[in-house]
């Protein structure tokens, strides 16, 4: 019985040990800072790959802003891919649109057709993409979880050849580029 009891005692114990230590360790809260650039960007996406996608089959006029609207909407549907796979791995809820002022794009976008459409496509685009890179560069330069921040390097790239190619269709449609308030255009 002794016996029983030496060897029992211990591989209870190391039993014990071992549940403890395999327990799954509930992960730790994304930053703020990391789930408000995942929620942003994932309704930033939403309403790019909803306009993109006016411009490329409906309402666009020129083959540059059809060809954009293609491009930008097959570009950022994978960077809201990678993106919703990031928030769920970080129990980062996301919402199912984006947010009022983007909506408002969208239900004005759908007003339009043809020259119109793209007179007012490639300005709000323009707007956009900046403020996307805006936060883009907030995330890389503040956030704390390596996750986030990588798929905002990630990021980063393709939203600003983006504006590149905008700045671009502007030029060639003929289309006012805004000026920001400080009376510089837009980078």
């Amino acid at each position: 019985m002794r016996f029983l009891r030496v060897i029992c005692v211990p591989a209870a114990a190391l039993a014990v040990a071992l549940l403890t230590t395999a327990t799954p360790v509930a992960a730790a809260p994304v930053a703020p800072q990391d789930a408000a650039y995942l929620v942003a960007a994932h309704q930033a996406n939403l309403a790019e790959i909803t306009i993109s996608n006016l411009a490329a089959t409906h309402q666009g006029a020129s083959p540059v802003v059809v060809r954009l609207g293609a491009e930008f909407k097959d570009d950022h549907q994978k960077l809201d891919d990678a993106l919703m796979s990031v928030a769920q791995q970080q129990g980062v809820a996301l919402p199912n649109m984006p947010n009022t002022d983007q909506q408002a794009v969208v239900q004005q976008m759908y007003q339009l057709s043809r020259a119109p459409f793209d007179q007012a496509w490639v300005p709000a685009q323009l707007k956009a993409h900046e403020a996307v890179m805006a936060a883009t560069e907030a995330e890389i330069a503040k956030g704390q979880d390596p996750a986030v921040v990588q798929l905002a390097k990630d990021a980063l790239p393709v939203v600003a050849k983006h504006h590149e190619q905008l700045i671009a269709a502007a030029a060639q449609l003929n289309v006012q580029i805004p000026v920001t308030p400080a009376g510089t255009a837009p980078r």
